[in-house]
C-alpha cells in the first residue's frame, strides 16, 4: 500500500518531530545554559593566568568557541521552529547532527584534559546528558557514546595516560566519574528506548485503526481506495506488475441475521476475514464493508493462480459451521478476473463483479438458498 508504506517510512521522523515539539522548552533552556557555559569558558580562557602551553590553551579556546557556535545554532533552530514550523525531516537531521557534535566535542575536550592529567569525563558527562535530551533513537545515542569511549581509550593507550594509576591524584575522581558516566548513559538509553517504544506502539495502534478493519483484521475501504489509486498510477507509468482480482460476497447473510440475529450473521463475516489470510500468502486482502471482500492477487499467489483459486473455491463455496451451538451455512460467492494490457483497475473489477453475480446465482440454485 502506497499510503501505508509512506507512513511507515516517515514514522521515525514523525516521532522525532513530536518529541521535538514536546520538549522544545527544555531544549531551549539547555541551549541557553550551554551558550552561557561556553561563553564563560571563552572569557575565562582569555583571562586565565595559568598556562598549559600555547598550543593546549589555543585548542581549549577554539573548542569552547566551537561549543558556543553549536549552542547558538541550537537556539536559532529552536527559534525558527517556534515561528515557522520546520519539516519533521529537518528536525530529525538537526537533532542527530547536534547530538553527534555535542558528544564529539565532549570527547575532544576529554582528550585535552587527559593531556594535562586532570579528570577528563566531566565535559563528556555534561554533553551526553544534554544530547540525551535532544536525541531519540537509543541505538544512535549509544553508538555515539561507544565511539567516544573507544576514541578516549585509544588515546589513553597511545599516550599511556595514568588514568587509574595509584599515583594519580585524580584516581578517585576518575573512578567516580566513570561509574556516574556509565550509569547515566544506561539510564538515558533506557529512557530513550521507552519513549521510542511507547510512541511506536501508539502510532501502530493509530495505523491499525486508520487502515485496518477492526472486525476482520483485514485492510479496510480506505486502504482499498489508496491501493486502487496506486495501481492506476503504475498502469499510467507502464510499471504495473501482473495481478488479478477476486471479488467476494458472503451468501445467506440476511437470512442468517433474520433467523438467528445479527451476531450470528456477523460471525460469518468474521469467519471469512479470518479464513482469507490462510488461503492467500502474498495478496492484499480487503474488507470493504458489510459482506463484501476483495483480494488483489499478486506475487506468488498470482504465479500459482489456478491452484490458489481452486483451493479458495473448495474452502469458501459452501460448508456448514458451528457458532454457539447453531449450525450455520458458510458460503461465499466470488468472481475473478486478471489484468490485461490496456485495462484500468475498474475494468478488471467490473469483469470480476459480473462473474461474481453469475456465481452467486449458481450457488443459490445448487444449495437452495433464498435471499441474500
Amino acid at each position: 500500500m502506497k499510503l501505508i508504506d509512506k507512513e511507515r517510512k516517515l514514522s521515525t521522523f514523525a516521532i522525532i518531530g513530536k518529541h521535538f515539539e514536546k520538549y522544545r522548552i527544555s531544549m531551549f533552556v539547555a541551549a541557553v545554559f550551554l551558550s552561557l557555559f561556553a561563553l564563560f569558558y571563552v572569557i575565562y580562557w582569555n583571562f586565565d593566568e595559568n598556562s598549559a602551553g600555547i598550543l593546549i590553551d589555543n585548542l581549549y579556546l577554539v573548542a569552547y568557541i566551537t561549543f558556543f557556535v553549536i549552542a547558538q545554532t541550537m537556539l536559532i533552530f529552536l527559534i525558527l521552529n517556534k515561528f515557522k514550523k520546520l519539516s519533521t525531516t529537518a528536525l530529525a537531521i538537526y537533532t542527530h547532527v547536534t547530538c553527534f557534535l555535542l558528544i564529539a566535542w565532549g570527547t575532544f575536550v576529554c582528550i585535552l584534559d587527559l593531556q594535562l592529567g586532570i579528570t577528563p569525563l566531566i565535559h563528556l558527562l555534561v554533553c551526553t546528558v544534554i544530547a540525551g535530551l535532544f536525541i531519540l533513537e537509543p541505538f544512535f545515542y549509544l553508538g555515539c557514546v561507544v565511539i567516544s569511549v573507544v576514541t578516549l581509550l585509544v588515546f589513553h593507550i597511545i599516550n599511556k595516560f595514568a588514568f587509574f594509576a595509584d599515583n594519580n591524584p585524580y584516581q578517585i575522581e576518575h573512578i567516580a566519574e566513570s561509574v556516574i558516566f556509565i550509569v547515566v548513559t544506561v539510564l538515558i538509553c533506557f529512557r530513550r528506548f521507552n519513549v521510542v517504544n511507547s510512541e511506536y506502539h501508539a502510532k501502530k495502534k493509530l495505523e491499525e485503526l486508520t487502515y485496518y478493519d477492526e472486525l476482520t483484521g483485514l485492510l479496510n475501504e480506505r486502504s482499498y481506495i489508496g491501493e486502487t489509486e496506486r495501481i492506476n498510477e503504475s498502469i499510467d507509468k507502464g510499471e504495473e506488475k501482473p495481478f488479478a482480482i477476486i471479488l467476494m460476497d458472503v451468501n445467506n447473510l440476511k437470512a442468517t441475521n433474520d433467523k438467528y440475529g445479527h451476531r450470528y450473521g456477523c460471525s460469518l463475516v468474521v469467519r471469512c476475514g479470518h479464513t482469507l489470510p490462510e488461503l492467500f500468502a502474498s495478496s492484499k486482502l480487503f474488507h470493504v464493508g458489510g459482506d463484501e471482500f476483495i483480494a488483489i492477487v499478486e506475487g506468488k499467489d498470482y504465479e500459482n493462480f489456478d491452484a490458489v483459486l481452486e483451493h479458495f473455491l473448495e474452502v469458501m463455496t459452501y460448508s456448514l459451521v458451528q457458532y454457539e451451538g447453531v449450525e450455520l451455512i458458510f458460503s461465499v460467492a466470488s468472481g475473478h478476473a486478471k489484468y490485461e494490457k490496456g485495462d484500468r483497475f475498474q475494468d478488471v473489477l467490473q469483469r470480476a463483479d459480473s462473474m461474481m453475480y453469475i456465481n452467486k446465482a449458481e450457488i443459490k440454485a445448487k444449495y437452495g438458498m433464498k435471499g441474500r
